[in-house]
């Protein structure tokens, strides 16, 4: 992993992260059966080799992740050399202790490389200091990398929404307690 240093973002920051390509390749998907009876429901998540690689456009528009960047509970920048290879944004609520990470990106050229992990290591910190006890993931079902890389960080599937994101995309979340 490249040594990066971490801090919270600041106007001077915002071109250059908006520049990132937001979207990634992927050759599988996580794949959703409902069966719905009476008096039960039950939805079956299936990993589902594509039968080839595929573009995933970013599901929210790069004005709707920075318009509220100063409201957001954390959004660190991670940095090498001097220059931005990714973010990550946090909301939160105060009241349940429940934090999310809403967005994370790392530059097209530095994916792979730990950038996100640190990212979301710096987040479980600062959001246990903040005393939150929980953190959250979401994601789309066809973002295999991020899925990998949370079952990696001992993050665990706990739950999914359909028609969550602006692009009408099913999100899946994956947790971990912070302390």
């Amino acid at each position: 992993m490249p040594e990066i240093t971490i801090h919270p973002i600041g106007s001077k920051d915002i071109e250059s992260l908006q520049a990132f390509e937001h979207g990634y390749y992927s050759e599988y998907v996580w794949q959703m059966s409902m069966e719905v009876e009476d008096k039960s429901a039950e939805a079956d998540f299936r990993c589902v080799r594509l039968p080839r690689r595929v573009f995933v456009p970013y599901p929210r528009k790069r004005d709707m992740i920075f318009n509220d960047w100063e409201r957001a509970t954390a959004f660190l920048v991670g940095e090498l050399a001097g220059r931005a290879v990714g973010y990550l944004k946090v909301q939160a609520e105060s009241e349940s202790r429940v934090a999310r990470i809403t967005d994370l990106v790392v530059s097209s050229p530095m994916r792979r490389q730990g950038i996100a992990s640190g990212l979301i290591l710096a987040a479980m910190d600062l959001i246990a200091h903040r005393d939150f006890y929980l953190l959250i993931m979401e994601m789309q079902s066809k973002n295999y990398p991020a899925i990998q890389m949370m079952n990696k960080l001992g993050f665990s599937f706990c739950g999914f929404r359909d028609h969550y994101f602006p692009n009408q995309d099913l999100a899946l979340f994956f947790s971990r307690f912070t302390h």
